[in-house]
């Protein structure tokens, strides 16, 4: 105890050793007590005594390597009912101390702990330091002549006078028994949301620990990704926010999503936790569904689970901390519905899709060329507010984002309010490319009603623009599909919907299209013989062939000046590259195949080199 309190302690022990006559046998006696953990525990010290008692000391001796002592208190027993006028207490090193006097300061009115049995006199709480597989005792011992200085023994004073051990006083010791805790769980909630994809739904993470107050944690959950996205992973309204976590950082995937928190992370370390508990709500995981569902089909569940070493980069496990120490919890996983919905009211809307890249050949086309993806609506009776178009198309097609116009469509003419259009064109990521197109009629002051008006006849809604990849295959076709829950390049996922009387509506005829890649003829102008090279041999073929009657397979080739007719004219143009350092073929050639930029009347030529040659 301090210099000066203990200055005023011992007079006023002085004061009392004045009067009254030793009693019969006394005792001191501590409670055993049992914890789990690192479950905080309390034991009572209690006085068996025959005659009232003035003043008491206790000296106990505790093994720190087991236990942790918090607090030493009267609050709550029997003394502070009678009313104590002078404590002093102390923690010290393997032990704790205390001294108490009832009656210690003017006007001295005599208050005193009545004689009996079972008196509660102290309340001793510990804080166990380690976690045992098996239980562990130790004891809390009364110790004579060892802490504090100078020394003390344990005592009562009854009628002015000390009565420790040499003077009968008996001392009863306790144990503390220490059992390993119930095993810590984390568990997630199931949760449901409806599949319409604009619906949330929170799944809660319940910690239970009774090893003993959380420092901190790490919660890692997968999901599908075909079924749900996870939006966000969130600490409000939880015990985690309550208690002022100092430190969280949360990662979202496609498949899952890991949390980490510090509770106390930052100075002054006033040591927050999470108190021991049952259920504790320590974080949100927020998800929305994929794919709508309409009745009758069934609602779609999904497993969300605790898992360890999958999820995150490096992969987390999920753990908690208790006195330092990651400690790994048992997990129980849970799952998430998506419910199914009523289906949309049928409509008579048609959305179609029309590619052109040359009126002479329509959505035939071939590689590096580009053309037009049009989209076109009908509706003979209703007037249509927005629409949102979601299309999914082959890789080996390129839309051109930024391309998009409105020009010459029924769009343009009403008058849109807002325009938006994304494009998707990585398909690294294992998905076809998106294309996600949201048009709203109306959607600034003064709010005026424009809409797209019935019509029985398809009227432009507008344009992008499309090219063929050179990996695209010859002869087939490139599909350019109407698709739904699509989020091309953001997180959201959408479908094809047209609003209707402030009605969405989904159940409408989609009429898709596509592209088929035809080879493109290529040929080395200059080149008569089609033997992929320009020399005097050529020369000799176009004269044979204007004069003798000499068979070509293409007269592109031999059309060296390009003005779309064959005759000496082309010969003597080679002649004059070859000898006397005149014009070179225009292209393409004379050293290199390709297409013929100009147009001509010509035949077409009737080698077998295209453009899908050299394809791999």
């Amino acid at each position: 105890m301090g210099t000066c309190l203990r200055q005023v302690f011992v007079a006023a022990w002085t004061v009392l050793a004045l009067t009254f006559p030793v009693g019969a046998q006394q005792s001191l006696s501590i409670a055993d007590a049992n914890t789990q953990g690192l479950s905080s525990v309390s034991t009572t010290v209690s006085l068996d005594s025959d005659t009232g008692t003035q003043g008491y000391v206790l000296a106990i001796a505790v093994d720190n390597s087991l236990l942790s002592v918090v607090n030493i208190t009267v609050e709550g027993t029997d003394v502070e009912t009678v009313g104590v006028e002078l404590i002093a207490a102390e923690i010290l090193p393997g032990g704790l101390t205390l001294g108490v006097i009832l009656d210690a300061f003017s006007p001295y009115e005599g208050q005193m702990i009545p004689a009996g049995s079972g008196t509660s006199i102290a309340l001793l709480s510990f804080t166990p330091t380690m976690i045992s597989p098996n239980p562990i005792t130790t004891s809390l011992q009364f110790q004579d002549g060892v802490f504090n200085s100078p020394p003390l023994d344990n005592l009562i004073v009854q009628g002015g006078l000390s009565i420790g051990v040499a003077e009968g006083l008996v001392l009863n010791d306790a144990t503390v028994t220490i059992n390993p805790p119930p095993p810590d769980s984390i568990l997630i909630e199931d949760s449901s949301a409806t599949s319409d994809g604009l619906a949330i739904g929170d799944a809660r993470i319940l910690l239970s620990n009774s090893s003993g107050p959380v420092q901190g944690f790490v919660v890692a959950v997968a999901h599908g990704a075909e079924e749900l996205t996870l939006q966000e992973i969130t600490l409000s309204g939880t015990v985690t926010e309550e208690v002022g976590a100092e430190f969280e950082v949360s990662n979202l995937y496609s498949n899952g999503g890991t949390i980490g928190v510090v509770l106390d992370f930052q100075p002054p370390f006033d040591g927050q936790t999470i108190a021991i508990g049952v259920d504790n709500h320590i974080a949100t995981y927020r998800y929305s569904c994929n794919q709508i569902i309409y009745l009758p089909e069934n609602d779609l569940v999904t497993p969300l689970t605790l898992i360890n070493g999958f999820i995150g980069n490096p992969p987390l496990e999920n753990v908690i901390v208790v006195g330092g120490l990651s400690l790994f919890p048992s997990l129980q996983s849970g799952s998430f519905t998506c419910q199914a919905i009523e289906p949309p009211p049928e409509d008579d809307t048609i959305i179609t899709a029309q590619t052109e890249f040359d009126e002479e050949v329509g959505n035939y086309a071939y590689h590096g060329q580009t053309g037009l993806l049009r989209f076109y609506y009908s509706d003979p009776e209703d007037e249509i507010q927005g629409l949102t178009i979601t299309v999914c198309y082959d890789c080996d097609l390129t839309l051109e984002e930024g391309t998009f116009t409105l020009e010459d469509s029924i769009v343009q003419s009403v008058g849109a309010e807002y325009i938006n259009h994304q494009v998707d064109d990585d398909c690294s990521d294992g998905e076809t490319g998106e294309l996600i197109l949201a048009i709203l009629l109306d959607a600034l002051p003064p709010f005026e009603g424009q809409t797209l008006p019935p019509t029985d006849e398809n009227l432009l809604i507008g344009t992008i623009n499309v090219t063929v990849d050179d990996t695209a295959e010859c002869n087939e076709l490139q599909e350019i599909n109407f698709c739904d829950n699509i989020n091309g390049n953001g997180s959201v996922y959408l479908y094809n919907n047209v609003v209707i009387d402030y009605r969405s509506v989904q159940d409408f005829e989609r009429i898709d299209t596509s592209v088929f890649v035809v080879p493109q003829e290529i040929f080395q102008r200059g080149d008569c013989n089609s033997d992929d090279k320009v020399d005097l041999a050529d020369v000799a073929t176009g004269i044979g062939a204007q004069f003798s009657g000499l068979p070509i397979l293409c007269s592109d080739a031999c059309d060296s000046n390009d003005d779309g007719i064959i005759n000496l004219a082309d010969s003597v143009f080679v002649l004059n590259w070859l000898f006397k350092f005149g014009d070179s073929p225009p292209d393409p050639g004379p050293f290199s195949d390709g297409p013929d930029p100009s147009a001509d009347l010509l035949p077409l030529c009737v080698s077998d080199d295209t453009g899908c040659d050299s394809q791999p």
